[in-house]
């Protein structure tokens, strides 16, 4: 076979192997959630009308092609998102106000703490107010986007998420918790394994930085910033050799859990490329060279050397092995969350509680479930419908 033939050849391949349905939603598993839009649409019917679309004027979280899909939207819950933007927006707006002149901590002369105390909001009880204030924004805003799912919302979502991270150096007001699941939710892996691996290195090791060094990031940076040190394709990275003097047992759930989720999603990715190619060479016909094409086209789709799609399975089971040691109620409860979700929300968790795992759940339930596979793993460990621990502490006996 000549170069030319070879070549032909393979894009005949590929041609055929982009019309095989191998996975949900009629394509194969890219390690994304295909649920995000990345440009509005009508949230009632899911069109695009050439004529545009109505967006909600209090809120600004959710578009409409006509008044009859905002009247239907409306009815069917959007109506209390609506209204809790923007009550907490407003809340925001007024609460920063008096924290441009104002005396801050030891310091009695009134100053504008937005220009002078960047990464210091959380030592000053001056400012606890507007940090609830913001934290509740950042909530609200995720329901807005849990709704639509729609990019632009969930970057409302991260946007303030970002700035109150800046605005203190300490976790503020449980950012940690929900900003590593907006980051996935908008299919930013990367970003979401440096801002575990950032904290990671904060929080237990303080990394190879000087907090002079980390207290410039916050303020060197703009509001709404991912000011955090990007790797490129991080998100194949292993945590533990990023951060070898981390015990699994020392790193934060969420933390543990948002690594499992990238990891899952590159296992289901790459198993479904490699059942595309199974597929697609099990109908194809090539004589002698269909080796030589098989291997020119899984080189084409994997980095093999990238993927390491051993180490990526290996790092799966040890998560999960962590996760339950850590916190045996946290994976089971993804399996069957309502016994968990159905109760009060708790004060501040405690360590391995259910309590630590209530936030977590509800947060990254729906990004859990879209991976393939993830439900069928834990199932195999713990069955299809777990019973477990669902009894909170609140608080320390």
């Amino acid at each position: 076979m000549t170069s030319n033939s070879t070549s032909s050849f393979i894009e005949d391949f590929v041609h055929s192997l982009a019309n095989h349905i191998i996975v949900e939603k009629d394509s194969p598993y890219e390690g994304i959630d295909t649920c995000l839009q990345e440009e509005p649409w009508c949230v009632t019917c899911h069109k695009r009308p050439e004529s545009g679309l109505l967006c909600c004027s209090r809120c600004h979280t959710a578009w409409y092609c006509n008044s009859s899909c905002q009247k239907a939207h409306y009815k069917s819950g959007h109506r209390e998102i609506c209204l809790s933007v923007a009550r907490d927006l407003k809340r925001v707006e007024e609460e920063i106000i008096p924290l441009r002149n104002t005396p801050f901590g030891d310091d009695p002369v009134p100053h504008n703490i937005f220009e002078t105390e960047i990464g210091m909001f959380s030592e000053g009880p001056e400012a606890h107010r507007y940090m609830v204030a913001r934290r509740e924004l950042v909530e609200s805003y995720f329901q807005a986007a849990f709704d639509v799912e729609i990019k632009e919302v969930w970057e409302k979502a991260l946007y303030h998420a970002l700035v109150q991270l800046r605005e203190a150096l300490s976790d503020p007001r449980g950012m940690i918790y929900v900003t590593p699941f907006i980051l996935l939710y908008l299919n930013r892996d990367d970003d979401a394994f440096d801002f575990v691996q950032y904290w990671v290195n904060l929080k237990y090791i303080r990394g190879n930085e000087s907090m002079m060094e980390i207290m410039n990031r916050h303020v060197q940076s703009k509001e709404g910033d991912f000011f955090y040190p990007r790797k490129t394709n991080s998100r194949f990275l292993d945590l533990s050799e990023q951060c070898p003097e981390a015990d699994d047992q020392d790193v934060f759930l969420v933390f543990l859990v948002t690594i499992l989720f990238i990891k899952l999603r590159l296992v289901a990715a790459y198993d479904a490329t490699c059942q595309s190619l199974y597929v697609a060479f099990g109908e194809t016909t090539g004589g002698r060279h269909i080796q030589e094409v098989r291997l020119a086209v899984t080189e084409m789709l994997i980095d093999e050397s990238l993927v390491n799609i051993d180490s990526q399975r290996q790092q799966v089971e040890r998560l999960v092995n962590a996760i339950d040691r850590n916190n045996p109620s946290m994976l089971p409860a993804l399996l069957n969350p309502l016994p968990l979700l159905t109760q009060s929300r708790p004060p501040p968790d405690i360590r391995g509680d259910p309590s630590e795992a209530f936030d977590i759940v509800n947060y990254c339930n729906r990004c859990f479930s879209r991976i393939p596979g993830a439900l069928k793993m834990l199932e195999e460990r713990y069955g299809p419908n777990p019973t477990y621990n669902t009894t909170m502490r609140y608080g320390y006996d």
